[in-house]
């Protein structure tokens, strides 16, 4: 017991000794881990976006009747280009890069 006086919060910390840098540096790193985690996770949605519209667009392609090319704009711009062999065993081929 302390004797009947109540103990403030600088002593239960150890009145600023080495208590307070330590809880100031896991706020900081609390910070910079949860920069980190957000950092991964857009570009994990990012990635995922892209997968998800290029299996979209190789449906697109895939979809053209008797083979041919097609072009999509976004914005005004040819954004990708899908593709398509006229013989049934060729894959269809998108690209944003040729558009």
């Amino acid at each position: 017991m302390t004797g009947g006086r109540s103990v403030t919060w600088l002593e239960w910390t150890g009145a600023g000794g080495i208590s307070i840098p330590l809880l100031f540096l896991a706020y900081h790193a609390l910070r910079r881990t949860k920069s980190a985690m957000e950092m991964c996770l857009t570009v994990y949605l990012h990635v995922r976006t892209e997968r998800e519209q290029r299996a979209t667009m190789i449906a697109m392609a895939a979809a053209l009747p008797e083979g041919g090319a097609a072009a999509r704009f976004e914005e005004g711009q040819p954004a990708w280009l899908f593709y398509k062999h006229s013989e049934p065993d060729q894959r269809a081929i998108t690209s944003q890069e040729a558009a």
